[in-house]
């Protein structure tokens, strides 16, 4: 008898597909949430905004621990792309 199917789906980091899914689905509310915070899609150039001081603020948004652990890890993942 030979083992079930094995799962070309497998991630180091998540494991399964289906969680790397849930991982993304967090990541886009979360993403959603602080773009109807900063109140455009408009893309900017990213070395523009490294390179630019700080403008005004923008309105207030409060973020549960569980939406900045998933925003840290977001960041950590563009450091390590960069």
């Amino acid at each position: 008898m030979t083992p079930g199917p094995v799962s070309d789906s497998y991630d180091p980091e998540f494991g399964t597909a289906a969680n790397a899914a849930r991982v993304a689905k967090a990541v886009r509310i979360l993403r959603d949430r602080l773009t109807a915070a900063i109140g455009s899609e408009e893309l900017h150039s990213i070395i523009v905004l490294a390179c630019t001081r700080n403008g005004p603020r923008r309105r207030t948004l409060l973020l549960s621990e569980r939406e900045l652990r998933i925003l840290r890890f977001c960041v950590d993942r563009a450091l390590e792309s960069i």
